[in-house]
C-alpha cells in the first residue's frame, strides 16, 4: 500500500491529540465526549508522512450534534493540492 495515500483525522485538545481513521470516527469521539472534554482546539487531515493536507471546522447542526466540515488551505499553504483520489 502505498503511503501517501493513507490519512489520518487529527483530532487536538491542547494537552493532549487522538488520531481517527476517518472523519465519521472523528466526529463520533468529539460528540461522545463533549461534555467531558468540549471542543477540540483543532482538527485537521493528514497523511502518514505528517503533511497537513486540510483543516476542519467544528460545526454544531442546531441540535447539538457536531460535524466536520473541510476548510480551504490557508493561502501560505496552497502547494498542498487536495486530491479526492487521496
Amino acid at each position: 500500500m502505498r503511503r501517501d495515500l493513507v490519512v489520518q483525522v487529527i483530532v487536538d485538545y491542547g494537552d493532549f491529540w487522538e488520531n481517527f481513521a476517518t472523519a465519521y470516527e472523528a466526529e463520533s469521539f468529539i460528540n461522545a465526549n463533549i461534555d467531558e472534554l468540549d471542543l477540540p482546539l483543532s482538527v485537521w487531515l493528514e497523511d502518514m508522512r505528517g503533511n497537513k493536507k486540510w483543516d476542519y471546522d467544528v460545526v454544531d447542526d442546531g441540535s447539538g450534534t457536531f460535524h466536520l466540515v473541510d476548510r480551504s488551505i490557508e493561502k501560505g499553504l496552497r502547494r498542498l493540492i487536495r486530491n479526492p483520489s487521496n
